[in-house]
C-alpha cells in the first residue's frame, strides 16, 4: 500500500502543489507516466493460476504464459529461501514476479500473488515458483496430469 501511495499519490500531491504554485497547466500532466507505470505494473502481475489441457497457464491481465506440462518435471511444496539479488522483476502490491537469484536456490522465475501458498515447478529451464490457492489440491492435481502425461505423452 505504501508503494501505491509513493508511486501515485506523491506525484499527484506534487503537480496539484505545481500547478498551484506557478499556474503553468502543463503540471496537470506531471503524474501521468507514474499512473502508467502503476497501470504497465498491474497488468503483466500474476493473478491466477489455471491447469488446462495442455499445462499450467499463469493468468495475468496482460500476456499470460503458458507452462506446458512437457517442460515439468517435477512438483513440490518443499520450502526453500526465494527471491534475492538480480531481481529482474518487480515486488509490490500486486505480487511478485520475474527473474530472481540467491545462492542457495540459484536463478528462480517468481510468479506469486502471495508467499504462503507456495508451489515449486522444477521445469527444464529452471524452478518456476507460483502460488495457486488451494496449493495442495493443485499439486495433486498438477501431479496426476504429470503422471499421465508420462504414461501417454502423445
Amino acid at each position: 500500500m505504501i508503494g501505491l501511495g509513493l508511486g501515485v499519490g506523491v506525484p499527484i500531491v506534487l503537480s496539484v502543489a505545481l500547478l498551484a504554485s506557478s499556474g503553468d497547466p502543463v503540471f496537470v500532466i506531471f503524474p501521468l507516466p507514474f499512473l502508467g507505470l502503476v497501470w504497465a505494473i498491474q497488468g503483466l502481475a500474476p493473478a491466477g493460476f489455471t491447469l488446462e489441457g495442455r499445462g499450467v497457464r499463469i493468468e495475468r491481465r496482460w500476456l499470460p504464459r503458458r507452462l506446458p506440462y512437457s517442460a515439468i518435471r517435477a512438483v513440490d511444496r518443499t520450502p526453500r529461501p526465494i527471491g534475492g539479488l538480480l531481481a529482474l522483476g518487480l515486488n509490490g502490491l500486486f505480487g511478485s514476479y520475474g527473474l530472481r537469484w540467491n545462492p542457495r536456490t540459484g536463478l528462480h522465475y517468481l510468479a506469486i500473488t502471495n508467499t504462503r501458498d507456495l508451489v515449486y515447478l522444477h521445469t527444464a529451464r529452471g524452478l518456476v515458483v507460483i502460488s495457486p490457492s488451494p496449493p495442495d489440491e493443485f499439486v495433486t492435481e498438477l501431479s496426476a496430469r504429470l503422471a499421465r502425461q508420462q504414461e501417454d505423452p502423445a
